[in-house]
């Protein structure tokens, strides 16, 4: 199916909507696993649907992390990855894989997406880079804790995470300096 972008989001035949519907009054009710059925039922007949996909992504990662659903990292992953593959426009597709990413240690490729979303849509650049340092601290904290209670092992996670409030703050380093002084 070939999609038209509207302001509200794609446009699809009736059919399609009925079941894209029915996938989100799953998802809307916290019924993730059902919902990720559901989306993974509806990309397969409607794999060009990005919202489709990310749907799917955002299921799989609630029922595998809050219900303990057995879907792969990798799936969750890939599943994002059509996403953003099928609309590399929306900044929200990237700023979810990247928190995703954050959640299961693949920092670099969580920085990636969140510089990714940064670029889209400017106007969110400064939310997104002080999201990514704060998820990304304070998951490097609960996953490393005992060897950054020591602060010359947890100097380059704070590095990182500084580096990217002050780019949040439009900052350099040496106004900050100044400003701390």
């Amino acid at each position: 199916m070939a999609e038209e972008m509207e302001a509200s989001g794609p446009v699809r035949d009736a059919a399609a909507q009925k079941k894209y519907d029915a996938a989100m009054k799953a998802m809307d009710q916290g019924d993730f696993k059902k919902a990720h059925s559901s989306f993974k039922k509806f990309t397969e007949e409607y794999p060009e649907d990005a919202e489709g996909w990310y749907c799917r992504a955002e299921c799989a990662n609630y029922a595998s992390g809050m219900f303990g659903a057995k879907i792969k990292d990798e799936e969750i992953m890939d599943d994002y990855m059509k996403a953003m593959e099928l609309d590399d426009t929306n900044p929200q597709y990237y700023q979810s894989y990247g928190l995703f990413c954050i959640s299961i240690g693949k920092y670099d490729e969580a920085e990636k997406a969140y510089n990714e979303a940064a670029q889209i849509d400017e106007s969110m650049a400064p939310s997104l880079y002080s999201e990514f340092a704060i998820e990304y601290y304070n998951n490097v904290l609960g996953s490393y804790g005992e060897i950054l209670d020591d602060p010359k092992a947890r100097v380059k996670y704070a590095k990182k995470a500084l580096d990217y409030m002050l780019k949040a703050l439009d900052m350099g380093e040496e106004e900050a300096r100044n400003l701390l002084q």
